[in-house]
């Protein structure tokens, strides 16, 4: 090329290679025109570099006429002529087939290094002493251990101790033999917690033949090594279930004994199995039963998995005795034939208990009319007891129907000083009878009958009298507490102000709702949320579903999570499920422990001079006090410390509570509902104890609480 970067001269192969047809002879044929116009300012800037003495090495792309592109390496080098630069001489080189060869290669590494990144199974590349040589990003995934820390480090390291001799040989064994391997261990993840991972092991040979590094792929299969124990234990369980099952269990095929469970020696009356296994089932039919159990065993043996309803049949024992048994039969598949378990329950005693009732029934067939007329007294007795609201209307109703079914006329209720008399039993006097109603203030109350009558020989007018006297008997107790409640309640109305019983009941109440409530959470909704996240985690387990439908599965699974975690909050919240077992000190404590997860403020428990034991509502109590207590600190008292002492002196119980918060105003308007405290102190008066507020210049807030241990 000349210096105005005309071609004087090119060779034939810029032809073969460009596919232009070139002439030398002619004008405006420039090196740039022939690379297309796109490379023209990059060539024209090497260009005027070689005229002025460097030599340029640089690479164009150009597109040839039948469109392909092509890549070429240039070498500008400046000719010079008496030491004078006349022009360029350019070598331009194809090195299309180089490029797209190196294009290709970072594309398959770019596609590798994806799926590698991408992929959940650990990948590595170890040598013979099962160092990392190379550690996809997984391994820190599966075993919590960022990949910079796994390089250069030995498997070893990760394996569960007494695993470790075992994989060192299985790697040394791989070197040797150079074969794959697949072999299972247990990793130790950073978080300290086990996983089990399938791994296969495959050798990499080098050019002369020999292993030069084993590449791993570990799956973690911890899911499944604790699904496949839990089935194990499942079928142990079962069988085990079935050996012990009070029910005879016998798996029969070709119509004789396989197997049978304990129960079954009692039931045929054998001492050893041997007697059964082998021998025909029909030996044991009883001769009546013969025909329907082969009809049963042939329609039973027609395939696998078909249910027959049970019947009852009788069976021969190996001593002759003859058993009514109930028999239910289901066909399996058993060694690749159809089989038959068969389930027999004895069922003598209930043929017995049944014929016994028939003769009972017939007996009261017999005296029909007598206990249709008691029965229809006892009926219309106590639908008037319905209506009937005074003690003293009770007594007029019983008196007017036992005067009419004994017919008799000296009958009343008197009261004597306490006996030892059983309720509603009729103890004969010397001119009649007595039966106790029932007891109060130091008073049995008799109902006297002072007459003898024939009729109170007959059994049935006994049970008839003891039976109504019977419903009497709960009624009248509970006249008594009605009467005795109400006087209370007149009394309370009067002063405004309720009675302790009154707020013990009250508690107790709410307490039973509590109760009620957490359970029907725990075992509905909490239930049905765990049913639903296990199924979740199940189908996230499949790999057909990925991209954005997988992480809104997954949201939801974390969602669920959330839900199942605040239920269980609401139901510890509602019944602390070990407060009544454990006792109050570790309740308390693990309710501190709990709290402190959520609030701002530290808390100090003393109860070295707790030593008194408490009975039910007195626990309840006391912990209920101090959930307020947190509760009314965490909310209101902006306090960084809370101080809650629990200490036993003589006969009481002292629970003392501090804080270094704002304090509050006890003499304001609402002193006596804010905060809690109106709540506090009603449950204190409802065990019979006191409860004192301090709260000095808003420094804090001390909540002295003392009650009776008896």
């Amino acid at each position: 090329m000349n210096l105005q970067g005309d071609i004087l001269a090119i060779n034939s192969a810029a032809e073969q290679i460009t596919g232009e047809s070139l002439s030398m002879v002619g004008d405006n044929l420039s090196i740039m025109n022939l690379f297309g116009i796109e490379n023209i300012p990059g060539m024209l800037d090497y260009f005027e570099r070689t005229v002025r003495g460097s030599a340029q090495h640089y690479v164009v792309d150009s597109s040839r006429k039948d469109g392909s592109v092509s890549h070429w390496s240039m070498k500008n080098i400046p000719v010079y002529v008496n030491n004078r630069i006349v022009g360029a001489f350019v070598v331009a080189r194809d090195i299309t087939s180089a490029v797209e060869v190196e294009h290709k290669l970072a594309q398959r590494e770019a596609e590798y290094r994806l799926i590698i990144n991408n992929m959940k199974d650990m990948m590595g590349v170890l040598d013979q002493k099962g160092n990392f040589i190379v550690a996809s990003p997984s391994c820190e995934t599966l075993i919590g251990i960022p990949v910079g820390l796994i390089k250069d480090t030995t498997i070893l390291k990760y394996i569960d101790p007494d695993e470790q001799d075992s994989l060192q040989e299985q790697i040394l064994n791989i070197f040797r033999t150079k074969t794959s391997k697949m072999f299972y261990n247990r990793f130790i993840h950073s978080e300290g917690y086990i996983l089990n991972l399938e791994c296969l092991a495959t050798p990499v040979l080098g050019e002369d033949g020999e292993v030069i590094s084993i590449v791993f792929v570990a799956r973690d299969i911890t899911k499944r090594v604790q699904m496949e124990r839990e089935l194990r234990e499942s079928e142990e369980l079962n069988q085990q279930l079935i050996k012990m099952s009070p029910e005879a269990v016998v798996l029969h095929s070709d119509y004789k004994f396989v197997y049978v469970n304990f129960s079954c020696l009692g039931l045929f009356g054998v001492y050893d199995e041997s007697q059964l296994i082998g021998k025909n089932i029909f030996n044991w039919a009883h001769p009546e039963y013969l025909t329907l159990t082969k009809e049963r065993m042939r329609e039973i043996y027609k395939e696998p998995y078909k249910i027959l309803a049970p019947v009852e049949q009788k069976v021969v024992r190996s001593d002759g005795t003859i058993i009514d048994v109930e028999v239910t039969a289901s066909s399996i598949l058993h060694k690749g034939k159809v089989a038959c378990i068969s389930i027999f329950r004895d069922i003598s005693d209930r043929k017995k208990a049944d014929e016994d009732r028939e003769h009972t029934e017939q007996i009261i067939r017999e005296s029909e009319e007598r206990y249709f007329r008691l029965q229809m007294s006892l009926d219309q007795f106590s639908q008037d007891l319905f209506g009937v609201m005074k003690i003293s209307h009770m007594e007029q109703r019983l008196l007017r129907e036992v005067r009419e079914t004994l017919q008799i006329t000296n009958i009343n209720f008197i009261a004597v000083e306490s006996n030892y008399d059983k309720l509603c039993e009729i103890i004969e006097t010397e001119h009649g009878y007595s039966l106790k109603i029932g007891e109060s203030r130091g008073k049995s109350y008799l109902l006297s009958i002072n007459e003898k009558t024939l009729l109170l020989e007959i059994g049935s007018i006994r049970v008839w009298l003891e039976t109504i006297t019977r419903y009497v008997s709960v009624l009248f107790d509970h006249f008594l507490l009605i009467e005795d409640l109400t006087k209370d309640l007149e009394l309370a109305a009067s002063k405004q102000f309720a009675p302790t019983w009154l707020l013990r009941f009250m508690f107790n109440l709410s307490e039973n709702e509590r109760k009620r409530l957490a359970q029907d959470l725990h075992d509905s909704a909490l239930q049905e949320q765990i049913i639903w996240y296990r199924k979740l985690d199940l189908l996230l387990g499949e790999r057909s579903i990925k991209g954005e439908l997988r992480e809104q599965l997954e949201q939801i699974s974390e969602g669920l999570l959330d839900v199942i975690y605040q239920l269980r909050i609401i139901c510890n919240e509602l019944r602390p499920p070990a407060l009544i077992n454990e006792g109050l000190i570790s309740s308390l404590e693990t309710l501190f422990e709990f709290t402190q997860l959520r609030t701002n403020y530290q808390i100090y428990f003393e109860s070295e001079a707790f030593t008194h034991k408490l009975d039910d509502e007195v626990l309840i109590g006391l912990y209920r006090i101090v959930q307020e207590l947190l509760a009314n600190a965490a909310k209101h008292s902006f306090a960084t410390e809370v101080y809650i002492t629990l200490a036993s002196e003589d006969n009481h119980i002292h629970l003392d509570y501090k804080d270094n918060g704002i304090g509050m105003n006890l003499f304001g308007e609402d002193s006596l509902t804010s905060m809690g405290i109106y709540g506090m102190k009603e449950r204190v008066r409802s065990m019979d104890g006191t409860i004192v507020f301090h709260s000095p210049d808003k420094k804090g807030l001390a909540v002295n609480i003392s009650i009776p241990a008896d």
